[in-house]
């Protein structure tokens, strides 16, 4: 014994064990201290404690302004509060789960849902359970389920009738409810997670204050929520396999999508179908945003102070969402600048490959691929610029993802402001203008007896064509005529299916065929027209038209006139067009009109599918930019490139006379002719150059063209190739060098003769293709192969008006940082000069405002009593031989001191009287202040002020 006290003396002596005694007992102490914290207080201090952790949040940048030549204000930025969803903040309902279901289940309800639930127990009484297997799988599958829902031990043989009572008082269902709502408030009590009632509360919460929910989901927000992939199946299949969607779901259609996503996300069944698509919508933004923390999702943008007071009044509820400003996208003058402006929208896969590169000056990504960014228009040109950059904030979050304080912040820098060269007063007056005289060449057309009238029933007809009564939204029709019109087509085609490739067409097909045979009638037309609000009418318009109180026509001759139904509407021919003034000396373009247009606000903020997809599929593509990409043959405005070619080249002189002789012969077959002979038999007989563009004689210009080279004298491809350079000089060889993407020309040469004719016959032989002295004096008039939009046409005229002088086009002025200091200045670019003789180039201005002054002018009477001198000239161009010709007009202005350039184009304009001179001269009066009123301004009338 000891020896063993004597050894552990001297253990104890030792330093290691010492050390070893020492090291035990801090062990020891550390042990208590995590068994303190994380048994004894764990749950206490789970609740109190706060991370400090350091996290960096983008502060957006002001997207810059866009102005005209006036600093008037085209895209501004306004400030709106929106409801947004921090997805990095832990949402916990076990306080409010109760609540919130009753109120949420309430509803559904009185909505109509149906009862849906999950439970594993019969639906109807005597209630049993419905586990599958052998009885020993049963009763476990039972033992596991009771054990999951907490069900008291004594009740492990409860039957299925006591289980449900069980539940029924545990989840404190609603007395008032019908077993069937009961068993559904349960399943949701079970099943629905805090992230899909809160999204679930928020979709019927929004939709009860009258919000529009914003999200991303490619699905239309009415029945039956149409993909928006603009029929593009790459795009669906790619974005459907990003969903998890895989094998014959990637075939689903939009019904079926909407299901398979309700299921993704885990929402239950039963739901009405745009509770649905609006919970989708939600948890869908939220599932894009699933890898960025700290960075909110906005649901809903300009809402009601309803709204904003119930997301304040329940944020011990949803701490998760909260009330914030927003920068809107805002176009004032909407339709008038839409193809110009173009619109913003979050970017898209291809916008994000095009911009995930571009790094600020620390090298940290400028974009993300939530940031909204241009998609068409100025908007899209100059994204880079118009986009500022981003500022940062650190904040300090909680463990619940909370933020706390701010530690550091950068300021974002806004983006640069553009201004155009454009007059937003002369672009509006010029649209309003075309228009108007659309409107009147319609009503003419309406109301007038002979060549060019129409009835009611061909606008009808016209309107289904054009999808203005829509084939597809009969189908979708639950009530009204339009149900009415559709059922009949039903009974008609017993084996018709929706789902038919060919549904839409055979529907349009229908209607037409009955419209012809009166047995739809045009009555019938018209409310159809109404109910799909193609034509705005009140119930009480309704009303009249179903008692046949007031006829179709009259109806649509009253919308018509006050405005409420337009002329592209009706779809009849002329209801299109497009307008384009430059400033002569320079390469400003002062105003370009697209007609019809459509409102960008509807496509920017809160992206309106239904809207954009009735664009999509109108007739009148109202979002093509006619002005730069509508092209066709110029017609007679062609005719002073012919007569300055002839007249530089010697082939004619300012002196030289021709006689028309009414068919021109010269050329070869089939013969040529002038259209006044083609007209009454007669012609324009002995003509100078001046004369002959005063009554737009074709027979002076086909031997001018055949003057300049023909097959007699073996210089056939001299006098194309002349005529060509002389185009070149013009400009229309080429893209006018504006911003805005463009058409390119086609001009009449035996390239463009050639590649033509092989487009529609690849066989054709070197006869067929060769170019002749006929194509030569058919170029010379506008004809041949000719194809111009309307700004290569005023470009060509402003350098004629100019002396020669070929500038580039631009519609950008200069850009301005957001310090007002200038940025970049557009700077004039001359493409060419051309040294005309003085005499040549005023003969051809004689001409051209002889056609507006002359006692044989084409437009003496429009031009009669106007207070300017305009030089002008008009043209037309057959394209349908079943439809009016397109007519051009083309002009400068005054025509002593030219300062504007205009061309206005009207597609199938013939015989509808003069609607392009009238919006000339709206354009010549604004721009010049013809109709200016001073204001008086004497002291008298100051002093009383």
């Amino acid at each position: 014994m000891r020896h063993y006290i004597d050894h552990f003396i001297e253990l104890c002596k030792s330093r290691v064990f010492v050390m070893l005694c020492g090291i035990s007992l801090l062990f020891f102490i550390l042990v208590l201290r995590l068994f303190s914290l994380q048994i004894i207080h764990g749950e206490e201090y789970d609740k109190s404690i706060t991370a400090s952790v350091s996290k960096t949040v983008n502060v957006p940048a002001s997207r810059g302004n866009i102005y005209d030549r006036y600093g008037r204000p085209l895209a501004t930025n306004t400030v709106a509060y929106s409801v947004q969803i921090d997805d990095s903040i832990t949402v916990d309902l076990k306080d409010y789960k109760e609540e919130l279901l009753v109120q949420l289940t309430s509803t559904l309800w009185k909505q109509g849902a149906t009862p849906n639930d999950t439970l594993p127990i019969s639906s109807s009484a005597p209630y049993t359970f419905t586990f599958e297997g052998t009885e020993r799988e049963q009763r476990k599958a039972e033992k596991s389920w009771k054990e999951s829902l907490g069900f008291p031990k004594g009740m492990d043989d409860a039957t299925a009738q006591e289980s449900l009572n069980f539940l029924f008082e545990k989840y404190h269902a609603p007395t008032s409810y019908t077993m069937p709502q009961k068993r559904a408030y349960v399943s949701y009590y079970i099943t629905l997670t805090d992230k899909n009632l809160m999204a679930l509360t928020l979709a019927e919460k929004l939709s009860e204050f009258g919000e529009t929910l914003t999200d991303e989901l490619p699905l239309a927000r009415e029945y039956p929520y149409t993909l928006q992939f603009n029929e593009s199946e790459t795009r669906e299949e790619n974005w459907k396999v990003g969903v998890g969607m895989e094998d014959e779901e990637l075939k689903y259609d939009s019904l079926e999508t909407l299901d398979y996503l309700r299921d993704f996300f885990g929402l239950p069944e039963g739901l009405p179908t745009d509770v649905v698509r609006n919970t989708v919508g939600i948890r869908y933004s939220l599932y894009l945003q699933r890898y960025q923390q700290y960075k909110s999702v906005t649901i809903a943008t300009n809402i009601s102070e309803k709204t904003l007071a119930y997301v304040e009044e329940n944020q011990d509820i949803f701490p998760n969402v909260l009330v914030d400003t927003v920068s809107l996208r805002e176009y004032p003058q909407g339709e008038h600048f839409s193809h110009i402006l173009g619109y913003i929208r979050q970017m898209t896969e291809a916008d994000y490959a095009l911009y995930k590169d571009d790094l600020d000056s620390e090298g940290n990504p400028i974009y993300s691929q939530t940031d909204v960014v241009g998609q068409t228009g100025i908007e899209k040109l100059y994204e880079r610029q118009l986009n500022g950059i981003d500022g940062k904030v650190s904040i300090e979050v909680d463990n619940q993802g909370r933020r706390m304080s701010v530690i550091d912040s950068t300021e974002p820098v806004p983006g640069k402001d553009i201004f155009l060269t454009l007059d937003s007063e002369l672009q509006k007056i010029a649209y309003n203008a075309l228009e108007s005289e659309l409107q009147k060449a319609v009503i003419g057309k309406l109301t007038s007896y002979g060549k060019n009238s129409v009835s009611i029933t061909d606008m009808f007809t016209a309107m289904i064509k054009a999808n203005h009564i829509s084939a597809s939204k009969l189908m979708k029709a639950t009530s009204g005529v339009q149900k009415q019109v559709f059922d009949g087509f039903l009974a008609a085609n017993p084996g018709f299916s929706k789902e038919d490739e060919d549904a839409i067409s055979m529907v349009q097909t229908y209607l037409l065929d009955n419209l012809t045979r009166g047995t739809f009638s045009s009555r019938e037309a018209l409310l159809v027209a109404m109910e799909q609000g193609t034509l705005a009418a009140s119930k009480e318009d309704m009303a009249a038209v179903q008692n046949g109180s007031i006829s179709p026509l009259t109806m649509v001759l009253n919308k018509l006139r006050s405005g409420e139904f337009s002329p592209s509407d009706t779809a009849l021919d002329p209801c299109t067009g497009s307008v384009f003034v430059t400033k002569i000396g320079t390469g400003e373009v002062l105003a370009s009109v697209s007609y019809p247009s459509y409102d960008n606000n509807q496509l920017v903020n809160n992206f309106n599918n239904t809207y954009y997809n009735d664009l999509l599929q109108d007739g009148n593509t109202p979002l093509v930019n006619r002005p730069l990409k509508q092209k066709k043959a110029p017609g007679s405005t062609f005719k002073m490139i012919t007569a300055l070619a002839g007249l530089e080249t010697g082939a004619i002189s300012t002196n030289t006379y021709i006689r028309d002789q009414g068919i021109y012969r010269d050329a070869g077959t089939p013969y040529a002719r002038c259209w006044i002979y083609s007209n009454t038999g007669g012609t324009h007989g002995i003509l100078d150059v001046a004369t002959a563009l005063e009554v737009s004689c074709n027979y002076f210009f086909y031997e001018v063209a055949y003057r300049m080279g023909n097959a007699k004298d073996g210089t056939t491809n001299e006098g194309i190739t002349t005529l060509n350079e002389y185009m070149a000089a013009f400009g229309l060889n080429t893209l006018t060098g504006l911003e805005l993407d463009e058409y390119a020309p086609t001009m009449a040469s035996p390239y463009y003769k050639e590649r033509t004719v092989k487009t529609f016959n690849p066989d054709a032989t070197t006869s067929q293709t060769r170019w002749t002295d006929g194509d030569t004096i058919r170029a010379a008039i506008g004809q041949s192969v000719h194809s111009y939009t309307p700004a290569q046409i005023t470009k060509y005229v402003s350098t004629l008006a100019n002396g020669g002088t070929l500038y580039r086009l631009h519609m950008i002025s200069h850009l301005q940082n957001p310090d007002g200091s200038l940025y970049y200045r557009v700077d004039e670019t001359i493409e060419n000069v051309t040294n005309f003789q003085e005499e040549n180039l005023q003969k051809v201005y004689q001409g051209m405002n002889q056609v507006t002054t002359g006692s044989r002018g084409t437009l003496r009477y429009s031009f009669r009593d106007f207070p300017v001198k305009v030089a002008a000239k008009t043209g037309t161009a057959e394209e349908d031989k079943t439809r009016s010709s397109h007519t051009w007009f083309v002009c400068f202005a005054p025509y002593d001191d030219p300062q504007i350039a205009i061309t206005v184009m009207i597609p199938f304009g013939e015989g509808s009287g003069t609607p392009a001179p009238e919006v000339a001269k709206a354009i010549i009066t604004e721009y010049l202040g013809l109709d200016y009123a001073p204001e008086n301004t004497n002291l008298q009338t100051v002093l009383t002020q």
